[in-house]
C-alpha cells in the first residue's frame, strides 16, 4: 500500500513543486521537488503518526474523528486515512492548494473531505472530533489565538489537540533554512535574513511564535482544557539522540546538531539553556479538552 500511494504522490510532484516555487521563491534556496516530495510522503506522516502515538498511547484507533486544521496538499489527511483507518478530515482556506489535495484524495481511491474554510472560522459543529491536529501552520495565520479557541470548540470533551509550529525564541528558522536569532521582532528578523540575500517580505505573512506568546494565548482556554505539554521533553530527547526526520531544510540543522552531539557538555549545556530560556524546537500544544467543559464560547 506505501509504495502505491508513494507512487500516486510522485505523479503530483510536479503540481506541488510549482506551487511551493511561487510561494518561496527568494526565500529558500532548494529543490522544489524534493521539497514537494517532502509534502507528499507517506514516510512523513508515519513520523507524524507516531510523535502523536508517543504523546497519546493507545488514543488513536480505527475510526477516531481527526481534524487536520491547514490541510496543505492533503498528504496527512488521506494517508491517515488509508493507512490507519482514521476518519481524518482537512481544512485548507487556499484554494489552490485545496484542489490538489482533493485530487490527491481522488487519485487514492478515498472520499476525503476538505473544508474550504480558515481555522479561526470553522464550520464544524461543537463537539465534533476526537483529536484537532496541525503541523507548521498556525505562525502563518491571520489570528492565532482564534484558530486555538475555534480548534478546542470543535473538540468532543476528553478528545485531544495537537498543534506543532516552530519557536521564533529559538535558533532555528525552517521556512528560510537558516539559524536564527532568538527572540528577534519582524524589523530585525527583516533585516538578518536580507544578510542571506533573501526575500525579506515573507516575514510579513508570519507570527512569530514562541512560548511565552503560547502561554497567554492558552490563558482564556484554561477553563476548559487540561496542558498536557509543549513540546520541550521531545526537544531534549531529539537533543541527546537525532531521533528525527531530516525532511526538507532541517537536514542543515541535523547536520550541525550532529557535530555538537561529539561534545556531550556542549549538548548538556544547550540543554539546560534551552529549557531555562524557553529556546526548544519545534513548539508542541497538546491539549485535553475537560469532560465537563462547555464548547460556547
Amino acid at each position: 500500500m506505501n509504495d502505491t500511494l508513494s507512487v500516486i504522490a510522485a505523479e503530483m510532484r510536479g503540481q506541488v513543486a510549482t506551487v511551493l516555487a511561487n510561494w518561496l521563491k527568494g526565500v529558500v534556496h532548494a529543490d522544489f521537488d524534493q521539497m514537494a516530495d517532502t509534502h507528499l510522503s507517506v514516510k512523513h506522516v508515519e513520523e507524524k503518526v507516531q510523535v502523536i502515538d508517543k504523546y497519546l498511547p493507545g488514543f488513536l484507533t480505527p475510526g477516531k474523528k481527526i481534524l487536520e486544521v491547514g490541510s496543505g496538499f492533503g498528504a496527512f489527511t488521506v494517508f491517515t486515512r488509508i493507512l490507519y483507518g482514521y476518519d481524518t478530515i482537512g481544512v485548507e482556506p487556499d484554494s489552490v492548494v485545496r484542489s490538489i489535495a482533493l485530487q490527491l484524495a481522488e487519485s487514492c481511491g478515498t472520499d476525503c473531505e476538505i473544508a474550504n474554510c480558515p481555522g479561526e472560522a470553522l464550520i464544524f459543529p461543537d463537539e465534533t472530533f476526537d483529536l484537532v491536529y496541525s503541523s507548521n501552520v498556525l505562525e502563518h495565520v491571520q489570528d492565532p489565538a482564534r484558530v486555538l479557541s475555534e480548534s478546542v470548540r470543535v473538540l468532543k470533551p476528553g478528545g485531544y489537540l495537537f498543534f506543532t509550529y516552530p519557536n521564533y525564541c529559538s535558533f532555528w528558522e525552517g521556512h528560510y533554512g537558516i539559524f536564527w536569532i532568538p527572540c528577534m521582532n519582524k524589523s530585525m528578523a527583516k533585516m538578518y535574513v536580507r544578510l542571506f540575500g533573501r526575500f525579506a517580505g515573507y516575514i510579513d505573512g508570519l507570527q512569530l511564535m514562541n512560548v511565552k506568546f503560547t502561554k497567554r494565548i492558552l490563558n482564556p482556554l484554561l477553563d476548559k482544557v487540561d496542558v498536557i505539554g509543549l513540546g520541550d521533553d521531545l526537544w531534549v530527547e531529539r537533543m541527546r539522540t537525532l531521533k528525527f526526520g531530516a525532511w526538507g531544510q532541517s537536514s542543515k540543522l541535523k547536520s550541525v546538531l550532529s557535530f555538537i552531539q561529539k561534545i556531550p557538555l556542549l549538548v548538556d549545556l544547550g540543554i539546560f539553556v534551552g529549557k531555562c530560556m524557553d529556546w526548544y524546537y519545534p513548539i508542541i500544544v497538546i491539549l485535553r479538552k475537560k469532560q465537563n467543559a462547555s464548547s460556547a464560547d
